[in-house]
């Protein structure tokens, strides 16, 4: 009860506080959405919109027909009470859904207490959400939420609603819902299987550079320099990529060591699932695409590199930007990886699937890119949170280290930052104070700060958890 008070007077002083200078409020995509919110009656079905912002425009226009249902003006200042309106309720939603799968799973007080802060009191919630009001991304964290919790209940048709609601708001979202339903099947594992951490890290690091040759080679230079945001320095990228090759060994030999048996056709998936799913999903798909012009592109080639190349910025720069977004969280996970890791691939194929997308959008160092696997993290790190005895002095100091890095106590909004935006100056030192919440926008000062943060709260929370890590350890020799 007590972090629910927290949250909700911290998230309140969120609504009622600063707002991103641009467009009014609105930020640089959220003018696209206050726009669906505005005209999407006579935009979607006349002129339409994009291949790609055409899959996140809900709420908005539920947003719009709500206006038009009750003859309200879409003013910029009624649509902006309306966005606060709306994420105050999409917020109660979240915690009643956490508490009923905190139910479900059956999760320990101090697990549940730790669970509680890393999922709310973080940048997003605590700042983001009221300072950037107009986007998709604290709804769809609610649909993962609830796609969850009715995986749990084992309700089906409940989730391909929120899969069609996914593919208007966040496609991943769909796609965690077909693996959730169509692939609920316990994979079978042998012990004594081999892996190779080596070979993948290897195959990692002569991708990333093959990559960057070719791009240099056939004059793409710059695509490279955007997708690392900063001028190439091969020195600093050699080292990055040191990193990111011993972060991915480490991560692939702490998977449990086990080979998956065999899987017929009949028994890895249910079919007949997949396909309803499948069906609806592409039925949803080809409505939008005769909605759909050209006027904004979109490259998944690109994102694709995104995800490829952006470790390579700083070194570390994926876990700091992780840090500086989530909190806590990414070092919980890794501090119980093992069990983390096991956990996600023991309970069901979906699972496993969903932990491989995990690992992959775990590199990109645009942390708000995994916000919809969140919710399902929560389940291997509840499991491995469970198995420790923790002191409630220990769960607080952790709940405080959380309150800490959410930083929502520290103002954006400085002098010369409308500037720096309408500029394109994203470097700025007023612009960085924003953009250095997401890692692949970090500067270098910003950078060697949050890395200091980081590295600073690994130590903390090491000292915090000691006895329970060493106690591990000793169970696992």
């Amino acid at each position: 009860m007590k972090l629910i008070v927290i949250l909700s007077v911290l998230f309140a002083l969120s609504l009622f506080g600063e707002k991103i200078p641009i467009q009014d409020g609105a930020g640089f995509d959220g003018e696209f959405y206050r726009l669906v919110a505005e005209n999407f009656s006579a935009d979607f079905w006349n002129q339409g919109y994009d291949a790609f912002r055409i899959q996140r425009i809900f709420p908005f226009c539920a947003i719009h027909y709500g206006f038009k249902l009750l003859h309200i003006s879409t003013t910029h200042t009624n649509l902006m009470h309306a966005m606060l309106g709306l994420h105050a309720l999409n917020l109660l939603l979240q915690v009643l859904l956490f508490w009923r799968i905190s139910k479900i799973l059956q999760w320990k007080s101090a697990t549940k207490g730790i669970l509680f802060a890393v999922f709310f009191l973080n940048f997003f919630t605590l700042k983001n959400c009221g300072y950037e009001p107009f986007q998709s991304d604290a709804f769809a964290i609610s649909l993962s939420l609830s796609s969850l919790y009715f995986y749990l209940k084992k309700k089906k048709l409940y989730n391909l609603g929120i899969a069609v609601l996914g593919a208007v708001t966040w496609p991943l979202i769909t796609l965690q819902a077909i693996l959730l339903v169509a692939f609920d099947r316990p994979l079978s594992f042998e012990k004594e299987g081999k892996t190779f951490p080596g070979k993948f890290a290897f195959f990692y690091g002569a991708l990333a550079l093959l990559t960057i040759a070719a791009l240099k080679r056939s004059g793409h230079g710059i695509v490279v320099t955007n997708l690392l945001m900063r001028d190439s320095n091969w020195a600093l990228t050699m080292a990055s990529l040191g990193c990111a090759l011993f972060g991915l060994f480490w991560i692939v030999r702490c998977i449990p060591r086990f080979r998956m048996n065999v899987l017929t056709i009949k028994n890895f998936g249910d079919w007949k699932w997949l396909g309803i799913f499948l069906s609806v999903w592409v039925g949803v798909k080809l409505f939008l695409s005769f909605h759909v012009n050209e006027e904004f592109f979109c490259s998944n080639t690109i994102f694709a590199l995104q995800i490829l190349l952006r470790p390579l910025k700083y070194p570390l720069i994926s876990f700091v930007g992780h840090v500086a977004f989530y909190g806590i969280l990414p070092i919980l996970v890794a501090f119980t990886f093992r069990s983390f890791a096991k956990t996600m691939m023991e309970r069901s194929v979906g699972f496993a699937m969903m932990f491989g997308m995990f690992l992959l959008l775990a590199l990109d160092s645009e942390s708000r890119h995994m916000a919809t696997l969140v919710p399902f993290l929560l389940v291997p790190l509840g499991n491995a949170l469970d198995k420790w005895e923790l002191k409630n002095f220990q769960v607080a100091a952790l709940v405080l280290l959380q309150l800490l890095l959410s930083h929502f106590y520290v103002p954006i909004n400085s002098e010369g930052l409308l500037e720096e935006l309408e500029s394109g100056n994203l470097a700025g030192d007023a612009a960085m104070r924003y953009f250095m919440n997401f890692g692949a926008y970090m500067n270098l000062e910003s950078y060697l700060l949050w890395l200091g943060i980081s590295l600073i709260t690994a130590i903390a929370c090491y000292g915090i958890l000691k006895n329970q890590i060493k106690s591990k350890k000793k169970t696992s020799l």
